[in-house]
């Protein structure tokens, strides 16, 4: 006979914790706190090892609550945070009735007592303390190990739950073959975390508002983008301050055979797809690695060709056909006017013509 049976009338030696403590837990502190009650319970019922299980469900809830709360920086990150925490508070406590009510209403019937509400919320305190403490001793060694110096004056200070050092030192290394660390003590900034990646450029103050500065460090963030896994990524200037003066977004919708467009700037990803969908119904895109340079800033609309064929940009016919399909994408990115760039590809600019 199991050890934790009892005789009907006979004096029970154990408390349980009823769903209700469980949900003051969690509302306190989190789900581990809520699931460490419900591990207690399994315990004294003699199956602890769903008690483990109900622990490290707990875990892996809270770990979720903390991310969230930890890297979303946008207006609604702790909204967010909010309504995951009040949606995981229901989830234990509705798994703790579904898992264990029964149990619980059993061991009453047999004269068992419940564990109190003032332990459930002791529970829940201590808990909330222990998370605190393990959060910043985290914090504190992630952050006192977020730079890469590359040579002997460039730096990468990287941040956010997904960036590691080998993302900063491979973007580092990128930045260096491309020619933009040359041991001048510039400084980038990597973040990587659940909402994206982003790459800030620490310049001179004034830089920002320099024709065409924008443009170049969207095209450097293009070529080193592979080194921290690809686009999209969110290009900003920052002043020496540390404040954003100019932010823009790089990314890429590929189409069949390598084909793709790029788009920056304020130009979206669903812009960039329809657009690359009128080039394929055309047969302008044909599977053989054609790319076009989709940008939009405040100074208006850019669409940049990568011409292969040396020369070509010289030929009235092929400027013609390409300044033709411009006028008809136009209604699909805002309309006319649109820059035409004809470009090497190098992505030297070697043809400028405004559409109307």
């Amino acid at each position: 006979m199991d050890s934790k049976q009892t005789l009907p009338g006979a004096s029970i030696p154990y408390r349980l914790f009823d769903p209700d403590a469980v949900g003051l837990a969690a509302f306190i502190c989190s789900p581990l706190a809520g699931t460490l009650l419900m591990a207690v319970n399994y315990r004294r019922l003699g199956q602890t090892a769903k008690g483990v299980l109900a622990v490290i469900l707990g875990l892996a809830a809270t770990s979720i609550l903390i991310l969230i709360k930890w890297d979303c920086k946008a207006p609604w990150g702790s909204l967010g945070s909010l309504v995951f925490g009040i949606l995981f508070l229901i989830c234990t406590w509705q798994t703790a009735k579904e898992l264990q009510g029964r149990a619980v209403e059993e061991h009453i019937a047999r004269g068992g007592q419940l564990d109190s509400k003032g332990t459930a919320f002791f529970v829940g305190i201590a808990t909330l303390a222990a998370l605190f403490g393990v959060t910043c001793a985290v914090i504190y060694q992630d952050q006192s190990h977020k730079t890469v110096v590359i040579g002997s004056k460039d730096q990468v200070i990287y941040s956010g739950i997904m960036a590691t050092r080998t993302d900063a030192t491979a973007l580092g290394n990128a930045l260096k073959a491309d020619e933009y660390f040359q041991e001048r003590g510039s400084t980038v900034l990597l973040n990587k975390g659940i909402d994206g990646t982003t790459i800030s450029f620490a310049v001179q103050n004034g830089v920002w508002n320099q024709a065409g500065m924008l443009s170049s460090f969207e095209e450097l963030a293009r070529e080193v983008a592979p080194a921290v896994g690809g686009l999209p990524v969110q290009v900003r200037l920052v002043d020496t301050s540390g404040n954003v003066e100019q932010t823009s977004t790089v990314g890429e919708v590929s189409f069949d055979g390598a084909d793709g467009v790029y788009y920056e700037g304020s130009a979206t990803e669903a812009q960039a797809r329809a657009l690359g969908q009128q080039f394929k119904s055309i047969g302008f895109f044909k599977g053989k690695g054609a790319n076009v340079i989709f940008t939009r800033h405040d100074d208006g609309t850019t669409l940049a060709f990568v011409i292969a064929t040396d020369g070509a940009w010289n030929d009235p016919k092929i400027v013609g056909g390409l300044a033709a399909i411009v006028r008809d994408a136009a209604p699909l990115i805002g309309g006319l006017p649109i820059d035409m760039h004809l470009v090497s590809p190098q992505l030297q600019l070697e043809k400028d013509e405004v559409i109307q």
